[in-house]
């Protein structure tokens, strides 16, 4: 398959994991525990569904530096997880990830100052454009400097994992990528994520899950790990600023047409600016 297939079907999997998170909040269930069995299905299936060939067959003297990084990256995964699953429910679906999609800013200066990896003008444009979308999506900026727990800051907290944990994913490809597999990688991301969520869940005392939890914990933890799996195949494909913007852009598109249709989600005129000037920043990127 082509690399524009990997971006379509990365960016398809990101909405759905959208909605369902959408669904969660609806419903009132325990988000730590939804996501923990996300975790636990996602590390399954990255290490033994049929196909992925992921095996456990790695030497760990040589791997350990990509061990280190999954780990790491399972811990920002699940915290940016339950991020955003409170900001779609105080925040809506599109501004939520219209904040999570402008953190492409972090892989990209990540590329151009530890990678070498160049920037046109337009694209040094396009930079600072990303920060002027993510100040127009704030929902209240005089609450957000009253209230540091504010809905406001929870944009800001999902922007800066979201970079993260793309950023991440771009380390992998550059520099570990014959180490581990990427069904290997992610399989220890989710099984460090999935550790997490069981010591939040035990400090908490919390383990009645229900069915409806169990259900979309499953339901969530394919498209979780596939959207990763078919990003890294992009950046295997195409230019890592071409993958970044071109998904970004579709899941903008993509949620905000969701949160409108499917879940009544209103915004207002500098909201609305917000997302165009999101949308104006990952074409100048691109």
């Amino acid at each position: 398959m082509t690399g524009w297939t990997f971006i379509l079907l990365s960016a398809g999997c990101s909405i759905l994991i959208a909605h369902f998170l959408k669904l969660i909040e609806f419903k009132k269930l325990s988000t730590m525990r939804v996501l923990t069995v996300n975790y636990v299905i996602a590390s399954a299936a990255a290490f033994l569904f049929p196909g992925n060939a992921a095996g456990f067959n790695l030497e760990i003297s040589t791997a350990y530096p990509a061990l280190i990084l999954a780990g790491n990256v399972g811990v920002i995964f699940i915290a940016n997880f339950f991020i955003y699953s409170k900001s779609v429910d105080y925040n809506g679906v599109g501004i939520s990830v219209a904040a999570m999609r402008i953190s492409l800013i972090i892989p990209v200066l990540l590329s151009t100052l530890w990678y070498l990896e160049l920037l046109s003008t337009r694209q040094w444009i396009g930079v600072v454009t990303v920060f002027a979308a993510l100040f127009m999506l704030l929902p209240n900026k005089r609450k957000m400097l009253r209230e540091p727990l504010s809905a406001a800051w929870l944009l800001v907290l999902l922007f800066l994992g979201t970079g993260l944990g793309d950023g991440s994913l771009k380390i992998y490809e550059v520099e570990y990528a014959q180490l581990l597999s990427k069904q290997q990688f992610m399989g220890f991301v989710f099984l460090s994520a999935t550790a997490v969520g069981l010591m939040v869940i035990a400090v908490r005392k919390n383990w009645q899950f229900n069915r409806k939890e169990l259900f979309f914990g499953a339901a969530i933890g394919i498209p979780n790990l596939y959207s990763a799996i078919f990003l890294i195949e992009a950046l295997e494909r195409l230019n890592g600023a071409i993958v970044y913007s071109s998904i970004n852009i579709l899941v903008v598109l993509g949620a905000t047409l969701l949160g409108m249709i499917r879940w009544g989600d209103r915004l207002t005129k500098i909201q609305w600016g917000g997302i165009i000037f999101t949308l104006l920043a990952i074409l100048l990127l691109i």
